[in-house]
């Protein structure tokens, strides 16, 4: 979709997993070879190092719980787009932290993407800020341990 708007991207799929084929055969299928890149498993300082090249983190799980990495992208500043699997949605707030999209939409994805590009840079400054901070105040380890704590002391 990005693609048939004339948009230059380079897009990172960081991790290992069963359907690696079914991947590929997707990135060739849509004509992303060129834009797709399979990064396999990497250890966390070149995950960092990718986190802190990259504009934007995509997390369009169909399946997922809390996800730490959408965290560690909001904490480096990189603007989040994920859907609403689960538990994404208490990672980002839509509009807010980042933005949160149907399941299994790629309009709906390359269409955030497309406002985001469309944004000042003063307005994705905001959402930039806004998600780091609220990942440092709601989701720091001191506030993490007080609520497991509190979860399993309750009658």
């Amino acid at each position: 979709l990005l693609i048939d708007k004339k948009i230059n991207f380079e897009y990172s799929i960081i991790g290992e997993g069963n359907y690696k084929e079914a991947i590929l055969y997707a990135i060739h299928q849509h004509r992303l070879s060129s834009n797709v890149k399979l990064e396999g498993n990497l250890p966390p300082t070149e995950v960092k190092k990718k986190m802190e090249w990259a504009d934007i983190y995509i997390q369009p799980s169909i399946q997922e719980g809390f996800c730490n990495a959408v965290l560690e992208a909001q904490a480096m500043k990189c603007l989040c787009v994920v859907t609403d699997a689960e538990g994404l949605s208490e990672n980002v707030i839509d509009g807010t932290t980042g933005w949160v999209v149907p399941r299994r939409s790629a309009n709906s994805i390359a269409n955030s993407l497309l406002k985001i590009i469309d944004m000042s840079p003063d307005a994705l400054t905001i959402i930039r800020d806004s998600a780091a901070i609220r990942v440092k105040e709601k989701f720091n380890l001191t506030q993490q341990n007080e609520l497991f704590r509190n979860f399993y002391t309750q009658k």
